[in-house]
């Protein structure tokens, strides 16, 4: 099991790629403080593991609240006695051209999603500094690098988002603590609310020809939260399906023409 004895921290785990990651980290053996806004589906999350035999807690927190974003942190520490790992994962989406965003539209997306984000980070990154070390998994986007439509405020907020990782990978490193990011792909989650005509746009220019699973983005993470991401920091790693990597495509039968 490649997270025996450790302890992590997974907000957002009341959605579908967080919840996925709190289940897969607790199967690999961790402890895991399930935080969501929505206590309900935080406690299923958590009902899920302990039922697969695992050990978790949920609680609730707003990361748009500072204090919440701490306090998050330090329930962590109260419960198991420490924290190895955090996965910033809580957000909200918005899909609005940048010429209709509002500017509470803007505070409230950056709010929770960058604002949020870094103070769940900094409070952990303390604690981890302390003790010796830690692993700080940040949930990016291939929005943050690209150009999507409607994707103005959500797409910065991800894009600071990555950006926040290199910072703290270069501050915190000489102290254990490593500091990572993954960029999902186009994912069937709550938050990706994709109609046909989107859906139909990112399919077509995805090499793998489909969506991405939240299992997929678990696993990434596992990487990022055991022991054998010992000299990986700073690192931001696109899982989507090669949507990233692709230039020119055409049918491979015209390839010769």
């Amino acid at each position: 099991m490649r997270l025996q004895a450790k302890v992590a921290l997974v907000t957002g785990a009341g959605g579908g790629l967080g919840g996925a990651t709190a289940r897969r980290f607790a199967a690999e053996g961790a402890s895991v403080l399930c935080s969501d806004l929505n206590l309900a589906k935080a406690e299923k999350t958590a009902a899920d593991i302990e039922a697969a035999g695992g050990t978790a807690l949920a609680f609730k927190c707003d990361v748009a609240d500072a204090a919440q974003c701490e306090a998050q942190v330090a329930e962590t520490v109260n419960r198991f006695g420490r924290i190895d790992i955090l996965v910033n994962n809580a957000g909200v989406s918005l899909h609005k051209l940048a010429l209709d965003t509002s500017l509470e539209d803007w505070n409230r997306v950056l709010g929770i999603n960058l604002t949020g984000s870094f103070l769940t980070a900094q409070a952990a990154a303390r604690i981890m500094a302390e003790a010796g070390g830690g692993r700080i998994i940040q949930i990016g986007s291939i929005s943050g690098q690209r150009g999507n439509m409607g994707g103005a405020a959500y797409g910065a907020s991800k894009a600071a988002v990555m950006h926040i990782c290199k910072v703290l990978a270069t501050e915190l490193s000489g102290q254990g603590v490593m500091v990572n990011a993954i960029a999902p792909g186009p994912i069937e989650t709550g938050l990706s609310h994709h109609g046909p005509t989107r859906k139909r746009g990112y399919t077509e220019r995805i090499p793998a020809g489909h969506y991405g699973t939240v299992e997929a983005v678990a696993n990434a993470a596992l990487f990022f939260a055991s022991d054998e991401c010992e000299w990986t920091t700073g690192t931001i790693l696109n899982v989507d399906g090669g949507y990233g990597a692709q230039g020119v495509s055409y049918d491979p039968q015209e390839i010769s023409r």
